[in-house]
């Protein structure tokens, strides 16, 4: 060995020693170019990584690439497909798990997305994820290294990729392990989700701003987002406008506010209709704090009645933080978390194999659905969702019609009251309720806390109508879609409504639960919109999303109506107008829940 080779060895060899050990390791990682993390840490793991790998698609366009596989692989090896819009090379998910599944004995190829990291062409989630994903499989099936055998992993924009690309039934495609995507879910089951970023015909607008400000634009060299107050900036009107005052470049966000909900072109871009089919066996994970859960509980659901070979796990957590429940964090919110470890990366090795290799049982003896249930620290196994074993229940309004915050007459039982009442309240968008926790991610803002989160300040306002049950009498455990059927009126041609369920504590505290909006115009659905006619009684169904909770012996249920929750939600300004997010002119208005006999 030559002195310079020993020398370069022992620098390789000291580099390593040193990534092994704790603060050091993080502040040489913050200097380190990506590359050289990368190679570093593939040394470590026995992977030898190919970056700057070039995909033609079949329009000319290149996507990049990096390639791991295991040192000195004599044959050729199954294949894992990661595909990412956040750069390759410099996010952690997307080089993490390729050292992880090519240290067991896979390949695996890291890939930017059409119009993001070192790929050509123009972003627009998700277009061109479906005609991609194709081209990429038949690439990877050419491969003297590869098998022909290909299961994708990721989650968020890494999942939502992978549903839209089952789409296809590619021969290749022959499992995914699709974690935090209910995102992909367009007019499924009545969904009308799109992106993750709308709930009953409601714009999701912090996380959507969020996103597209960080990472939507159609060009991956645009210029980034200039510094701003979120609290400030998202209280700007038009909503239409917002992330072009921050980043002038071109960005999908525009298409999402101008295509109206229902329409064809949302299929076209790769979110799922009632119309797909599937047969890639899916190992679907998600958690009880991101806004997509009731879309990927609804679809799997959908997709078992069809036939395909699924396992779903419901974690505790916040967005794609299912392996840090239990294990780094201890708690979801205000909630204390026990019993929430999970063998992950066994079982993610477990799905693989069976499927790529023909290797093991594929998880056979777990239950279809795997579901954490919170205050409780319990799994829960069960065949369908909800449990067969659950029964739906009804509780009903009541109120001498002074339901206005928690220090009304507002009451929760499970029988109608006997006389027929109103609650009203003032919606001013200039004065929202805000929003407090619940189910929000990828705002960009570190002051927004997901997940079960004290309501007191909400519930002090005279805007929201709060409804709370006597104490109860025997433990209530929740595990189910969650829905609130309301007959309301309002002064306003249109205007929301936002529903949350509530867990009041014998100390007083009350937490968040679950919750969910409706925009009044989509009542009959989002195909048949249609304004309110002034004081005109309708019925109107919030889907407050799915969840599993238990509420000990003692403590009282609540419910919360109101019709905003700010910046999570983007306001309606009630005037009727098709495109709310166009509008500058706000009308206050006087809404109300019929309730009674």
């Amino acid at each position: 060995m030559t002195r310079w080779t020993a020398w370069a060895a022992g620098l390789v060899l000291g580099l390593a020693g040193v990534l092994a050990m704790g603060s050091w390791r993080q502040a040489l990682m913050e200097r380190l170019p990506p590359t050289w993390h990368i190679a570093l840490s593939a040394w470590r793991h026995g992977v030898q990584v190919e970056h700057d790998v070039v995909i033609p698609m079949p329009d000319g366009v290149r996507l990049t690439a990096s390639l791991y596989r295991p040192r000195h692989a004599a044959q050729p090896l199954p294949t894992v497909l990661v595909r990412l819009p956040y750069h390759r090379l410099k996010y952690g998910e997307g080089y993490s798990s390729a050292l992880f599944f090519a240290s067991h004995g896979y390949a695996v190829v890291v890939q930017d997305l059409r119009g993001t990291g070192d790929s050509g062409g123009e972003l627009l989630p998700w277009r061109d994820v479906a005609e991609d994903g194709v081209a990429t499989l038949d690439w990877i099936r050419r491969q003297p290294w590869s098998t022909g055998k290909v299961g994708t992993f990721g989650c968020s924009a890494l999942g939502e990729t992978q549903f839209v690309l089952a789409r296809r039934n590619h021969p290749a495609h022959v499992a995914m392990i699709p974690s935090g995507a209910g995102g992909a879910v367009g007019s499924a089951a009545g969904r009308y989700s799109y992106f993750g970023v709308f709930e009953g015909g409601v714009f999701e607008l912090a996380s959507a701003f969020g996103w597209f400000a960080a990472n939507g634009s159609k060009d991956p060299h645009a210029a980034p987002a200039r510094p701003f107050d979120p609290a400030r900036l998202l209280r700007e009107l038009p909503v239409s406008g917002l992330v072009a005052r921050v980043r002038p470049a071109p960005s999908g966000y525009t298409e999402f506010l101008s295509t109206p909900l229902g329409d064809t072109r949302w299929e076209q871009w790769g979110y799922l209709s009632d119309a797909d089919r599937s047969q890639v066996p899916a190992f679907v994970i998600n958690t009880w704090g991101d806004q997509t859960v009731g879309d990927t509980l609804a679809l799997a659901e959908q997709w078992r009645r069809q036939g395909v070979s699924q396992k779903v796990v419901i974690a505790p957590g916040k967005h794609c933080y299912h392996e840090e429940s239990g294990t780094t964090t201890q708690r979801f919110g205000e909630l204390e978390l026990a019993n929430a470890q999970r063998p992950w990366q066994d079982w993610y090795l477990a799905w693989f194999d069976r499927w790529l290799r023909g290797r093991g049982d594929g998880l056979a003896a777990m239950k279809t659905y795997n579901v954490f249930m919170l205050v409780e620290n319990k799994w829960l196994g069960a065949d369908t969702w909800p449990p067969q074993e659950a029964q739906a229940q009804r509780w009903y309004l009541d109120s001498a019609g002074r339901a206005n915050s928690r220090r009304g007459d507002g009451r929760l039982g499970r029988e109608p009251g006997a006389a027929e009442a109103t609650d009203s309240f003032r919606y001013d968008p200039v004065d929202p309720v805000p929003s407090r926790g619940g189910p929000v991610c990828c705002t960009g803002n570190p002051a927004d806390k997901p997940g079960p989160t004290d309501q007191s300040d909400v519930e002090a306002r005279s805007d929201v109508l709060v409804y709370t049950s006597e104490p109860l009498s025997q433990d209530l455990r929740i595990a189910g879609p969650l829905r609130a059927h309301l007959v309301v009126s309002s002064s306003a041609a249109d205007t929301d409504l936002v529903a949350r369920l509530v867990h009041v504590w014998p100390d007083g505290r009350a937490t968040s639960i679950q919750e969910g909006a409706l925009r009044l115009r989509y009542r009959d659905g989002v195909r048949r919109p249609r304004p309110m006619m002034p004081g005109e009684r309708v019925e109107a169904n919030v889907d407050m999303r799915s969840i599993a909770y238990m509420i000990p012996r003692g403590h009282r249920l609540r419910l919360h109506v109101t019709s905003s929750s700010f910046p999570r939600l983007e306001r309606n300004l009630n005037t009727g107008a098709d495109r709310n997010a166009d509008e500058t002119t706000m009308v206050v208005a006087t809404n109300r829940v019929h309730h009674g006999a």
